[in-house]
């Protein structure tokens, strides 16, 4: 008996031993607790976990396949939207006001191609489901597993919430999830905003209102941190979505001001003015509007009387409370009928709807003032075809109060010139201005995405963000209001359009403390210093301060003052033993004393060199070499300056003062250190890349016929070729010739291709040419809207055209001939701008794409000038064409 004692404890305590590591699906989440996960799920009971499809018609699959960790992961297939892919609620597990991180592994299956994944989280405030919080996003693989890690704050107003991941540019692609963990985030010390730094509303009290949209769950708490920093900073407040049509009226007749009841109350509470966005939109829009009981579009009659009686509801309502509407927003599109857009608006009513609607708004509200609200406004298409609309509603007595200009913008479009230009064209009808809905992504495009903002990017900002309120500054007369669209980085629509990313685009970041683009409108000498950057083209020049054709390879540098506006400008070039400057200063008052110093510096512990040349001097030896011109803006200054050792490639630290004196007394004005001190230190000179430069071509005058053959008139154009390598090695070239004309430029492309393929259902991987057209020679990072362009036409002559609304510009003739084809093609000058004269330069490129084996990829890139790879959104390495 004894002996049978023993063996049934030594069984018990081995049986015991042997499940410990044998957890089940409840005893892990117990795990997960203990280590204060909230959730965890790593499917390991082969089940989904309470993961749900989004669609309600995708698989989920708990496999072995997906596994990252433990025996099973999530399999997730048989989507067939974007937004398509598995949910997990989070209110039943997650404690409102507390923050918590959020983490994931993604994988694509064996064989799938790269697709990038994001993570988000699907809010409802106040019974309204339209929030998507965008948390992170990377490009996941088949070859590795990838981490998605984000932080989430399940906020007080909140009444639920889901975390969900998609493919958003992939509406079919298949992947894998496991181990998605959520965790409490160490408990922080709670935010506090700086109540000690200057207000934005009382730095800018003489000039107009300073703004902030915002959205009812950040005045949840109406005395929490971000209530705090929008009365502080600013004295007027628009709604972001709680006053727009699918908020207000979901349903026909059925009303729901509950959020905007709250939003409009703090704004009074607080003694700020409030502004309504907005009546009537393409978007956002519910389709009852639009539509009958059985699906048909409606009547104008019944389109209108809606219109009216939401109008009349809604600004009823908030009568003597809201004293500025955008009655109507974004009806402008220049290559739409009568340059409107062709929305079920303008479907039914035409250009009616619009005059109704500022009628209909005077009639519920005479002492409001009625904007029309559009983006893009600094495009001179659409800034055009605004005005023009605007003229028209004047013309009839239309009461137009006001023309809110967006200003979603970036760091590096659009330019200053371009918004000064916008904000002049509109100045003489007798109207007010604002800036409606400012901010600025850190992105110059829509593929890159940082998981921190670097330091040069937020000073970049910063600086970016003083150049424009410059701008505002000078036509403080007319704008009554800049205002923000949202007050921090943690409130911003950016980091779901136009992909899912990070974007830090406001004035103060997701802890409400202020950033470098806050001080550069308040203090900028707390920004630090931004060194300039430029590029020098190889080159020689005659010093005799007269601008020679080769002088046109070189950018032309704006060195501007405080204020934003341009002193002058300069160009670079160099060879093996010199730099060469071209110096343009704006001073028509002449002292001789007003000079141009230029400061090189050889290296890091080298003494800098500093040359100063006069207004009124010359120098002409040996070493180095100056002579100064009169021009009508000021004075000109050619210098041929020593540096040894050059070569391409190699970065020099340059800097440029202009000295304008006034009597004995100068006023400094620098190019990249604005500390003044270039005598003592070259940490904030401007950074110079010695690059080879863009090559010249001449485009002669004519009309030839665009008809794939060669006429007689291109006899007088002279041939160049394709013949930098962008991809591969070798490869199809073009002989190419270039004509004008007032209205159009004219190509006309010979390609050698002895095998032609078309197998390919990417146009960019067939063979074909790609025309680069720069009008304005602007040189810009990005697409200029209605002047830069990319054409595509393949041998077959199907064209493709980016931007798609550029497409109009473009006739073209193919044809196949032997060893290759030959493409002719025009290409319109932009509307709405001076007709190009001879002597012109226009920024230029074309390439040829190969698919040399009928393979359906692209094998090589054979180009004339950018060697990038980014021509497609960057007009900054093209080659030059001069009208003759």
């Amino acid at each position: 008996m004894v002996h049978t004692h023993w063996r049934k404890v030594f069984m018990i305590t081995l049986a015991v031993l042997l499940l410990l590591p044998l957890l089940t699906p409840a005893e892990r989440s117990a795990r997960a607790a203990d280590d204060g996960a909230v959730l965890n799920a790593g499917f390991e009971d082969g089940t989904a976990m309470g993961w749900y499809g989004r669609g309600g018609m995708e698989e989920l699959t708990a496999t072995a396949a997906a596994a990252h960790s433990g025996s099973y992961g999530l399999e997730i297939k048989g989507r067939t939207q974007s937004w398509h892919g598995p949910q997990h609620e989070l209110t039943p597990v997650l404690e409102k006001g507390r923050s918590y991180t959020i983490s994931a592994w993604l994988r694509q299956p064996e064989g799938a191609p790269s697709t990038a994944i994001s993570m988000s989280v699907q809010q409802s405030t106040y019974g309204k489901d339209n929030e998507y919080k965008a948390l992170t996003s990377q490009t996941i693989s088949a070859d590795k597993w990838t981490e998605l890690k984000a932080d989430y704050v399940l906020n007080d107003s909140l009444d639920s919430a889901a975390v969900y991941f998609e493919a958003g540019s992939s509406a079919s692609a298949s992947f894998y999830l496991d181990d998605v963990v959520i965790q409490p985030t160490p408990v922080k010390e709670p935010i506090s905003i700086q109540k000690d730094i200057p207000s934005l509303k009382d730095v800018y009290a003489k000039d107009f209102k300073i703004g902030s949209a915002l959205l009812v769950s950040e005045i949840a708490d109406p005395n929490g941190p971000d209530a705090q920093l929008l009365e502080k900073h600013f004295n007027m407040l628009t709604a972001g979505n709680e006053l727009k049509w699918d908020a207000t009226e979901p349903k026909e007749g059925q009303f729901d001001f509950t959020r905007a009841d709250k939003i409009v109350k703090f704004a009074l509470d607080h003694g700020m003015e409030f502004r309504g966005h907005t009546l009537a939109w393409h978007s956002q829009t519910p389709d009852w509007v639009f539509h009958d009981d059985k699906g048909n579009l409606v009547s104008k009659e019944v389109l209108l009387q809606r219109l009216k009686k939401h109008i009349d509801t809604v600004m009823g309502r908030y009568k003597g409370k809201i004293g500025t509407w955008d009655v109507v927003n974004e009806v402008i599109d220049p290559s739409g009928p009568n340059g409107l857009r062709n929305s079920l608006w303008y479907q039914i009513a035409g250009e009616e709807f619009i005059e109704k609607a500022f009628i209909y708004a005077h009639e519920a509200d005479p002492n409001a003032k009625l904007f029309i609200n559009d983006y893009n406004t600094e495009e001179p298409a659409k800034r055009d075809a605004l005005y023009a609309l605007i003229k028209r509603l004047q013309a009839k007595g239309i009461p137009v109060d006001g023309v809110g200009h967006q200003m979603h913008i970036s760091t590096s479009y659009p330019s200053t010139a371009a918004v000064d230009a916008m904000f002049s064209k509109f100045a003489d009808l007798g109207i007010q201005q604002e800036v409606t809905e400012l901010d600025m992504s850190v992105y110059s495009n829509d593929t890159d995405s940082w998981q921190t903002f670097p330091e040069d990017q937020q000073i970049r900002q910063a600086y970016r963000y003083r150049d424009m309120m410059n701008v505002f500054l000078k036509y403080r007369d007319q704008i009554t209001a800049v205002i923000f669209w949202g007050k921090d980085d943690g409130n911003t629509w950016l980091t779901t359009f136009p992909t899912v990313r990070n974007n830090w685009p406001l004035l103060f970041d997701t802890q409400l403390q202020a950033k470098y683009a806050y001080w550069a409108l308040v203090d900028p000498s707390k920004v630090p210093i931004e060194p300039k950057q430029a590029k020098a083209s190889q080159g020689t020049a005659k010093i005799d301060a007269r601008m020679e054709q080769e002088w046109n390879r070189s950018a032309r540098i704006p060195v501007t003052k405080p204020d934003g506006t341009e002193a002058g400008s300069f160009r670079l070039m160099w060879d093996a033993k010199n730099v060469y400057v071209l110096a343009d200063v704006n001073d028509t008052a002449v002292n001789g004393k007003d000079s141009v110093t230029v400061y090189v510096s050889n290296g890091k512990d080298a003494k800098p060199d500093s040359y100063t040349m006069q207004r009124s001097g010359a120098q002409n030896n040996a070493k180095w070499a100056y002579r100064s011109a009169r021009t009508d803006t000021g004075y000109r200054i050619e210098a041929r300056l020593p540096v040894a050792n050059n070569q391409l490639g190699r970065e020099l630290a340059i800097d440029l003062v202009l000295s304008d004196y006034k009597g004995n007394q100068p006023t400094r004005i620098y190019w990249s250190d604005t500390t003044g001190a270039q005598n003592s230190s070259t940490a904030n000179y401007g950074k110079v890349t010695l690059e080879q430069g863009p090559q010249i071509a001449a485009a002669v005058k004519g009309t030839p016929t665009i008809d794939g053959d060669v006429d007689t008139t291109w006899q007088k154009a002279t041939a160049f070729t394709t013949s930098r390598q962008v991809v591969g090695t070798g490869g199809s070239v073009a002989q190419v010739r270039t004509m004008w004309d007032k209205d159009r430029l004219y190509i006309l492309a010979e390609v050698k291709d002895k095998f032609l393929s078309a197998s390919s259902p990417n146009a960019y991987e067939q063979d074909s040419i790609e025309i680069f057209v720069d009008p304005n020679l602007g040189r810009t990072p990005y697409f200029e809207p209605g002047d830069d362009g990319q054409y595509r036409i393949n041998y077959k002559g199907m064209e493709s055209v980016n931007p798609a609304d550029q497409k109009s510009r473009l006739k073209s003739v193919a044809k196949v001939i032997p060893g290759g084809y030959r493409i002719e093609a025009s290409i319109d000058w932009p509307k709405g701008v001076t007709a190009p004269a001879t002597g012109q330069w226009v920024g230029f490129d074309i390439q040829v794409n190969n698919d040399d084996t009928g393979n359906g990829k692209r094998d090589t890139v054979m180009i004339w000038n950018d060697t990038t790879g980014q021509s497609y959104q960057n007009t900054a390495g093209y080659g030059l064409l001069q009208l003759q």
